[in-house]
């Protein structure tokens, strides 16, 4: 899709012994990936106060999360390319998922491309996207639910799952809070081509700007995957 293609151009291929190692966070773009991982730095690193954007973009989010249970060091990457063994590995990764229809406004305004433009691409290439990664994850986590499934992802992945460290950390992980920080400090994963990162993050935005024909195009596009994700 937009941007993608720049994308996958210059990014590093990990090696064989980084890929035994990592867990991919995987998503088409503009689907909450970025929100997840601001939730698992504030639950991992707690300071007593949200981390600001900045302090997230400072580690490499590739974050230690087990030791000792297993014979190596696990690590989060964010993963948005359709999957390939050879860039991704054989981990089982977590698919952050959001309704298509909703991606397009996200994505037109993040690659500063049409509505129009964008829907033609998100009809083509999000049901490509998670058919690739389908065989491949032990876990889907809807945007729509978040961060109140933030609690479910915390306990999948062994992370410290208790009631209070993870509801302290979704109120550190605020998506008004990472806004009003973009606004007034900037985010290094802001496009240069677009507006701001953190937009709207509601749900049904897609049906507010798109005509009913842009929709069903989606609709249709998606295939069996709008059903089996829970969008009809």
């Amino acid at each position: 899709m937009t941007g993608a293609s720049n994308t996958a151009k210059t990014a590093p291929m990990p090696s064989p012994k980084d890929l035994s190692r990592i867990r991919w966070l995987a998503s088409f773009p503009k689907s909450g990936n970025t929100w997840v991982r601001v939730f698992l730095a504030n639950l991992m690193i707690p300071k007593g106060r949200p981390l600001t954007l900045k302090e997230v973009s400072s580690m490499p989010f590739y974050t230690d999360t087990r030791k000792g249970s297993r014979s190596r060091t696990e690590y989060f990457g964010k993963a948005h390319h359709p999957y390939s063994q050879e860039r991704h590995g054989e981990n089982k990764s977590v698919y952050i998922v959001r309704d298509p229809v909703d991606v397009v406004p996200s994505c037109a305004n993040f690659f500063g491309v049409t509505i129009t433009r964008m829907a033609k691409e998100v009809a083509r290439d999000w049901p490509r996207h998670v058919a690739s990664w389908w065989p491949h994850i032990d876990l889907v986590l809807k945007y729509e639910n978040m961060p109140d499934n933030f609690h479910v992802l915390a306990q999948h992945l062994d992370m410290p799952n208790d009631f209070q460290s993870v509801v302290t950390a979704i109120s550190h992980a605020d998506f008004d809070g990472l806004k009003a920080d973009e606004d007034e400090h900037g985010w290094v994963e802001a496009s240069e081509k677009g507006g701001a990162f953190f937009r709207k993050g509601t749900v049904g935005q897609g049906r507010e700007v798109m005509t009913d024909a842009q929709v069903a195009n989606i609709v249709n596009g998606a295939g069996e995957w709008y059903g089996r994700l829970g969008y009809e």
